[in-house]
């Protein structure tokens, strides 16, 4: 394993295009005409050793390669390019030449406007309000960049739609038959089920987040954080194996009754073994809708001899729940979980410390680090000026709404769905303008860096790396994985896109 440490002297997030394609990266064309941003970095190696391993586990295959390295993310000292600036790079918004041309004829496109679809789960009775961050972030994102002069002197028209968690089928209708251009920054926690209807009326997609494989390996789907079914982030399996030790040796998961916690859950425990990781169990479930009593799982998860316990679900309430009742019978052990457990609202609940336990993954530099990293700043104080909430899940909204604003403004005069997918698909280097660790779009691959926060009482604490403003990253820390049910149903191509829902799949 090479461990080297790189400092960013100028990490500008960008259509960055790749010479030729990968063979197991998403089809690309030769024939691109987005333009490329690079950026600059400065490498110092610091320890040397080579790791290389594949390991089967359960019938499903991780292959792993070891290259560690931290990336401080300080500014550039350079001259900053001209315009307003939203992070480490302009904003993508402008009021162009007025010479736009056109014609009507490309759905949700006119002269003037361009129409695209946002939502959330915002209306489920269970968690009122749920991932509303996400549509409080597109809407200040498109309120300011229509004030710079929207795309290239189009305004943005934003049409929401609420699944309210178990209607997605009506929500992704509703956004198809409205003629809307794309669906940009929504994220729908039952993904999966809006595919043969999305795919039905040729709807592109630049989400929030995606979870299911049918939707993160889906046709024209370009999150700004990858989160494909055949890759994963390894990370935190390998820095909760240093940090936490013996505590990772015997991890019992519990999950949500539902697809996307499932599919999270089946990858986890396909990949984590790899980095260090035993399970004592693995198939433990609760319902979606809660529980009027955790302390059934959490008898289960002892008489298991579990050390630690992966998490998959939302925080509040149950996940608050589940941890008042392992503290109150003696349980006290990790709970380890993903970023949308990284949320004002979670963190100020803690209040009896029930979840003092938490650490939380993720791939974005913590909010608290707003004064080192313009990013951050920068969609705080956007969110503040328009009065709405902010989360882990709000900024990955404002990451995949800047990747599609810059393809389509890369469109020009012309703007149409087969320019802004042809400039996705170019886009392999982008960190939502210094939001978050580089990560590649057009392949449909993950970050390789993550940061480990840990919750004590109501404030989150950076536990790893330790030096604020940095990320820890390895070449190894994505698990590619083969073999797992959802896997097998999305029926991927020979460029990885599931045909799970296509014509005749």
């Amino acid at each position: 394993m090479r461990q080297r440490t790189i400092r960013a002297v100028a990490l500008f997030s960008a259509l960055a295009i790749a010479g030729a394609a990968c063979g197991k990266d998403r089809e690309q064309s030769a024939d691109s005409t987005a333009a490329a941003v690079t950026s600059t970095t400065t490498a110092t190696a610091e320890t040397t050793a080579s790791t290389t391993g594949d390991t089967a586990t359960g019938g499903s295959t991780v292959d792993t390669t070891a290259v560690t390295e931290a990336v401080d993310t300080t500014p550039s000292t350079e001259a900053a390019p001209s315009g307003p600036m939203f992070g480490d790079a302009p904003w993508p918004c402008s009021a162009g030449d007025g010479a736009n041309t056109d014609t009507g004829t490309e759905v949700g496109v006119t002269k003037d406007s361009v129409a695209i679809a946002g939502g959330d789960d915002a209306g489920y009775a269970g968690a009122p309000g749920l991932n509303h961050q996400m549509t409080d972030a597109m809407k200040a994102l498109v309120a300011k960049c229509n004030e710079l002069g929207g795309i290239n002197g189009r305004q943005i028209v934003f049409n929401y739609y609420d699944a309210q968690l178990l209607n997605v089928g009506p929500a992704i209708q509703s956004a198809c038959d409205d003629k809307n251009f794309f669906l940009v920054g929504e994220g729908w926690a039952f993904d999966s089920n809006q595919e043969e209807i999305r795919l039905g009326c040729n709807l592109p997609a630049v989400p929030g987040y995606a979870t299911s494989a049918a939707f993160s390996m889906g046709k024209d789907v370009y999150p700004g954080v990858p989160n494909p079914a055949d890759e994963t982030p390894a990370g935190i399996f390998a820095q909760s194996a240093t940090l936490l030790s013996d505590a990772v040796t015997k991890v019992g998961p519990l999950v949500g009754n539902f697809s996307a916690t499932q599919e999270v859950r089946d990858k986890v425990v396909a990949a984590a073994p790899a980095y260090g990781w035993g399970f004592s169990e693995t198939n433990l479930e609760y319902s979606i809708t809660g529980e009027a009593d955790w302390t059934p799982f959490v008898k289960q998860l002892q008489e298991a001899g579990s050390t630690a316990v992966y998490w998959s679900g939302s925080c509040l309430p149950n996940l608050q729940l589940f941890a008042q009742a392992a503290k109150a019978n003696g349980f006290d052990v990790p709970i380890i979980t993903d970023s949308n457990h990284y949320e004002a609202g979670c963190a100020a609940a803690n209040t009896d410390g029930a979840l003092d336990k938490m650490y939380v993954r993720m791939a974005f530099l913590p909010f608290e680090e707003a004064d080192v990293n313009p990013a951050t700043k920068d969609y705080l104080d956007l969110i503040s000026a328009a009065g709405g909430d902010v989360s882990l899940l709000g900024a990955q909204a404002t990451s995949s709404f800047l990747l599609w604003a810059t393809a389509a403004s890369a469109c020009g005069a012309d703007l149409t769905r087969a320019c802004t997918i042809e400039n996705l698909k170019n886009t392999h280097t982008w960190t939502g303008h210094g939001l978050h660790s580089a990560d590649d779009p057009g392949g449909n691959h993950p970050p390789t860096c993550n940061v480990m926060l840990h919750l004590v009482g109501t404030e989150y604490q950076r536990v790893a790396p330790e030096a604020r403003g940095t990320f820890e990253c390895n070449d190894g820390w994505i698990a590619k994985l083969s073999g797992l049910p959802a896997i097998v149903a999305a029926k991927l191509d020979a460029n990885r896109i599931s045909q799970q829902f296509a014509a005749g799949g």
